[in-house]
């Protein structure tokens, strides 16, 4: 549209009144008295406010004078502001009427490229200070933005490349690389770019108008284009800033395994393509302060936007140490420093990465939750663990026999069924603990059949609780636990533990309670051991809209379960496990090169996601990048680390599950570890303490075993031999595994299947790693039978 129709633009918005145009001394002499004709030809007056060109205008001083002008002239609320001109004016004077009198009509005309692609778009405005760009400012949109690529036409071509650089970042976050190869090839329209990146910032900004979360995106290359423009004093144009932090980004990204490298060349390839200069010419400690300074900072944090693919972006949170780090490995954008060269290498990426399967902690509660919301849970059954399998098909049968039009109201529920349900709870303890305070609350006949230990692992504490308000309860000798249904359901009230031996009879009891008709308090005395697994399932339960109240002292938890609740279903994408997560990071340790695991939620619930302190503490080094948009994206890289340090103390009862993969790798730690207070792990699916110290020792280690866990002095290496099924535990066999890596020894494990209680697809991502050089020993170690 033609800068003559301004006027008529205006007239919609405001059809009396006084417009001032604010506009600098570079755009007045051309466009100013166009733009006063126009607006006085339609009946409305025009005043004018015109500042000294350059990013210096933009400041405290300028608005100040800006304002007291508009009061001058008696500018009212009613009235309007124009800005005319390139992003400096349309920032300065879009802040102006966003502030004077809490906010007036605004008008954009751009008339550089930059301005028309990026700032006159979105509605933010900002003003410089001393300690960075655009610290202060305001969303204060513009009524319309008259684009006309006429006025473009006056522009130098360090100004127009200024724009074209917005125009490239626009390309690299627009969903998709049509944008992009239209830049490639050079024959395009201006306008038609123009109108392209209009289109992908105008869906950012009706995303996220407050610019709190996806709106970021738009921020592609200006983490170090800020950077850059405040140590020039503004002397680098803002649009050649970003180009330099466009090529940075790409190769950081490729660095860090984020994009392949055909992305990284196709982006650098069109930044030279256009004539950018990408060398940065400040020293990498210098950059890395001025971008601690920076408003996307998030605590010692920064939010990066990352390539994944040519027009595929995600946002990133990356510490600032590491930032540091990383920018002084980049010398040829640095001339003159004396650092590591770069030279294109994957300095930074992880050779090989793989996903974290879904928790089978949270699937459990997830599956029950979903089934007394009346929904099934969708599992992915390549990836479904037996014990997982085991919760899911005993809540289908009992979801086909629970009346659950009648959930809301508990006591007017029939059960349908006419024989007892028949719940088959393999090996799964979680199954078994999870589901019998259910089953008693649905007022259901069932009879729970065990296998294996589970028959041998402890119970009585829950099932007294369970029988002191209503159950009736027996154990059969083949080691199976029947529950009948009384006339009516077990009774709300006060449920009382002492020092219980798994946390898991308290996270049954906090999903049945609340659909009992009364309240309900759950005590637990002395010690709640493994209490971050009952975290996790309030977790759950308040994503399923249960509330639960607690608190807790050195020597009492305390639960408030209000009764007559009802569950309300949601979509819950699982989470990657930590437990199965560690045996994946133990490759990595002991590998040859860099190995990535995605699919973890930082942060986490989990009390097993301690093993990334841990294996820091051994001296590993541990990179964690947490996902700005979602918590379960995140991705731990992980190193080889050849000079481990033990130990001293490891109190393990907040993360049993982590004890054998622990012991093994304190077994080539110097010095010695003690791992205590795994009691417990005497009554998993093996005696893990006494099956982790037996396999260790076949092997080499220099390992002893206490009442309560394990004594381990570091060895040089592992020089023994293994054969055997592992106990028929899969947190043992697990470990076994990882220990091909380090032994030089045969290792041959028998009846491996056992990994599919927790993890069924573990030995295939051990060959699909070993088809790289650094897991060649685990193929050359590892038969598995």
């Amino acid at each position: 549209m033609k800068l003559s129709r301004l006027g008529e633009l205006i007239c919609k918005y405001q059809a009396r009144g006084t417009v001032l145009i604010i506009t600098d001394t570079n755009v007045a002499p051309l466009y100013l008295n166009e733009a006063i004709s126009s607006i006085e030809s339609c009946g409305l007056a025009c005043d004018s406010y015109t500042i000294p060109s350059g990013e210096e205008s933009k400041s405290f001083e300028t608005y100040i004078k800006i304002i007291e002008y508009a009061s001058r002239i008696s500018l009212t609320r009613t009235d309007g502001i124009v800005a005319l001109g390139g992003g400096m004016v349309g920032d300065i004077a879009g802040f102006v009427a966003a502030t004077y009198m809490r906010g007036i009509n605004f008008y954009q005309v751009p008339t550089t490229l930059l301005a028309a692609v990026d700032s006159s778009v979105g509605g933010k405005s900002a003003i410089n200070t001393s300690f960075g760009k655009n610290l202060v400012g305001a969303f204060h949109k513009a009524k319309f933005v008259l684009q006309d690529a006429l006025l473009l036409g006056s522009e130098s071509d360090y100004v127009r490349l200024d724009g074209y650089a917005e125009v490239i970042k626009t390309a690299c976050i627009s969903g998709s690389d049509d944008l992009f190869k239209k830049l490639e090839s050079g024959n395009f329209d201006i306008q038609e770019i123009i109108d392209d990146c209009v289109a992908v910032k105008t869906y950012y900004v009706e995303k996220d108008e407050n610019d709190s979360g996806i709106r970021h995106m738009l921020n592609y290359g200006h983490t170090l284009a800020h950077a850059l423009e405040k140590l020039s004093s503004y002397e680098i144009g803002h649009g050649h800033a970003v180009a330099k932090g466009i090529a940075f980004t790409a190769s950081l990204s490729y660095d860090l395994g984020w994009c392949s490298i055909d992305c990284r060349d196709r982006i650098h390839a069109l930044l030279e393509k256009f004539g950018y200069d990408l060398s940065i010419g400040f020293s990498p400690s210098d950059v890395a302060n001025a971008m601690a300074s920076d408003k996307k900072r998030s605590g010692d944090s920064i939010k990066f936007i990352i390539n994944r693919d040519v027009g595929q972006a995600e946002i990133k949170l990356i510490s600032l140490t590491k930032l540091g780090k990383i920018l002084a490995t980049y010398s040829e954008m640095f001339p003159g420093t004396s650092e590591i060269v770069h030279g294109g290498a994957p300095l930074f990426a992880p050779l090989q990465e793989v996903s974290a399967p879904p928790s089978k902690s949270y699937l459990h509660r997830e599956i029950i939750a979903a089934m007394l919301s009346g929904h099934e849970l969708e599992l992915d059954a390549q990836e479904a663990s037996e014990d997982i399998i085991a919760t899911y098909e005993a809540v289908k049968i009992i979801s086909n026999h629970a009346n659950y039009s009648a959930l809301r109201v508990l006591e007017s529920r029939i059960v349908s069924a006419d024989d007892k349900l028949i719940l088959e709870c393999k090996e799964s303890g979680s199954t078994l603990r999870f589901l019998l305070p259910v089953v008693a609350v649905l007022g259901l006949d069932a009879e729970f059949r065990l296998a294996g230990r589970l028959r041998e692992r402890p119970m009585q504490q829950l099932i007294s609780q369970l029988e002191e308000h209503g159950a009736s309860i027996t154990l059969s000798d083949s080691g199976s636990i029947s529950i009948s249904a009384s006339s009516s359901h077990i009774t709300p009230g006060e449920f009382n533990f002492t020092n219980p031996e798994s946390s898991q009879y308290i996270s049954g009891l906090l999903f049945a309670l609340p659909l009992l008709n009364g309240d309900s308090v759950i005590r637990v005395h002395n010690n709640l051991e493994s209490y971050s697994y009952v975290l996790m399932t309030l977790d759950v339960l308040g994503k399923y809209g249960i509330k639960v109240d607690y608190s807790h002292t050195n020597k009492e938890w305390v639960f408030n379960i209000p009764g007559n609740q009802t569950y309300t279903f949601t979509d819950i994408s699982p989470e990657g496990d930590w437990s199965n997560a560690a045996f994946l990071l133990a490759l990595g340790v002991f590998g040859k090169a860099p190995l990535r695991i995605n699919n973890l939620p930082l942060p986490s619930k989990q009390g097993d996601i301690k093993i990334l302190d841990l294996l820091e503490e051994f001296g590993v080094t541990v990179n964690r990048y947490s996902d700005i948009l979602d918590v379960n994206a995140g991705c731990v890289d992980i190193f080889p680390c050849k000079e481990l340090s033990a130990i001293n103390s490891i109190d393990a009862s907040g993360f049993p599950d982590l004890v054998p993969i622990l012991a093994l790798i304190a077994c080539v730690a110097s010095g010695k570890t003690v791992i205590r207070n795994a009691e417990r792990l005497r009554y998993k699916e093996s005696d893990r303490l006494t099956a982790t110290c037996k396999v260790l020792r076949s092997l080499g280690a220099d390992i002893s075993e206490t009442e309560d866990g394990l004594i381990i002095e570091g060895v040089e290496t592992l020089r023994g031999s293994y054969e055997g099924d592992g106990c028929g535990d899969h947190r043992i066999i697990m470990m076994i595994a990882v220990s091909s890596l380090i032994s030089e020894g045969i290792i041959r494990i028998h009846e491996a299947s056992a990994v599919a209680k927790s993890y069924p697809n573990f030995f295939e991502v051990i060959k699909l790693l070993g088809l790289d050089d650094n897991l060649e020993l685990v193929l050359y170690h590892l038969l598995v039978y």
